[in-house]
């Protein structure tokens, strides 16, 4: 079974007092280095998953995502050599893309996908990674019964966004379902849809965003934005002042450039207490991008600007909690 990348994984070089050793993906050498002995031990010990969590992630990636396609989980071979040149197999591990910091997590058996509320609009793509490769099964229930159920194939993320290319970088298997074209069977009106064990519920609210983000688990999931959602662009101004004669029209003030950074302060809507507990799957999320469902194929990259939260719940499970929290593009807009 892979080893989780959260979690430390030693792997001896011997009992000398120094040695080289390097990384290896597919037959490329992705890292090498030389590794000193503790004083205080007879083995030398190199931890190798944060190394091997830089390679994964690729932040800051050199060339597009697009490029960079792996398969998960990733195998590392681990080398070492007295002189650098001469290389001897220690041992090869496996890492699954996989921060929960839960050891009794499986993604083969839990699954990759955990949706906040599971609520989705008509509108928007719902993905859904799956650590199992090929098809899976989609049941679409409608208002007034009736069903349909529809194989869904791998998605194939298209070429033009950060977010297509997180995707496929994600290197798990993508089942991508796109609302609309199941929005009526028979004359009515879808109202949910299962699909790898998780309940998609179609909402009737109308939210205007919504929000993709990467979980713990390594899978990408949605959470619309039912609550209100504020706007807020804040200019950095380049000015200098110039000469003027005040017989005329002119500017003594110049704004040589505009430098804007758009936020928007969120409100998700009433949660259930299992619903408070999964906001951290966001909140904590590296790779978030933001989707404005009048023109839902644009997936803007993000960031969590919020610092810090509380995960607010009632334990006796009889009310209901509202989480806010401030979003940035990250993406700046610049007028000259």
């Amino acid at each position: 079974m892979a080893v989780p990348i959260w979690k430390d994984y030693f792997v001896s070089l011997g009992s000398v007092a120094s040695q080289y050793f390097r990384l290896r993906v597919n037959n490329t050498t992705i890292y090498q280095g030389r590794a000193y002995r503790a004083a205080s031990s007879g083995t030398l010990y190199v931890r190798i998953n944060d190394i091997c969590a830089d390679y994964m992630s690729k932040k800051p990636a050199p060339v597009p995502y697009s490029a960079q396609s792996m398969q998960f989980p990733v195998s590392f071979k681990v080398q070492k050599s007295s002189n650098g040149s001469t290389w001897t197999d220690v041992e090869t591990v496996a890492f699954n893309d996989d921060w929960s910091y839960d050891p009794n997590f499986d993604p083969s058996v839990h699954g990759m996908s955990f949706p906040i509320t599971g609520r989705i609009d008509l509108r928007q793509m719902v993905w859904q990674t799956r650590y199992a490769t090929g098809s899976v099964s989609a049941v679409f229930h409608y208002e007034g019964g009736g069903t349909q159920t529809v194989s869904v194939s791998p998605g194939s993320p298209g070429s033009n966004s950060a977010f297509a290319d997180a995707l496929r970088h994600a290197g798990y298997t993508q089942a991508d379902v796109y609302i609309p074209s199941y929005e009526t069977y028979g004359g009515k009106t879808l109202e949910y849809f299962t699909m790898g064990g998780v309940t998609y519920v179609v909402t009737k609210a109308c939210p205007k965003y919504m929000l993709y983000y990467k979980n713990p688990f390594g899978g990408y999931d949605s959470l619309l934005l039912e609550g209100r959602v504020t706007e807020t662009r804040t200019g950095e101004r380049d000015q200098f002042v110039a000469d003027y004669d005040n017989t005329k029209q002119t500017r003594e003030g110049w704004t040589f450039s505009n430098e804007l950074t758009r936020t928007f302060l969120c409100n998700t809507g009433l949660l259930t207490d299992e619903e408070a507990e999964r906001m951290p799957y966001l909140l904590d999320s590296p790779d978030v991008y933001f989707v404005d469902l009048d023109a839902p194929s644009v997936e803007i990259p993000a960031t969590i600007v919020t610092d810090s939260y509380q995960v607010q719940k009632h334990v006796n499970g009889a009310g209901m909690v509202n989480f806010q929290f401030e979003v940035a593009v990250a993406q700046k807009r610049y007028r000259r």
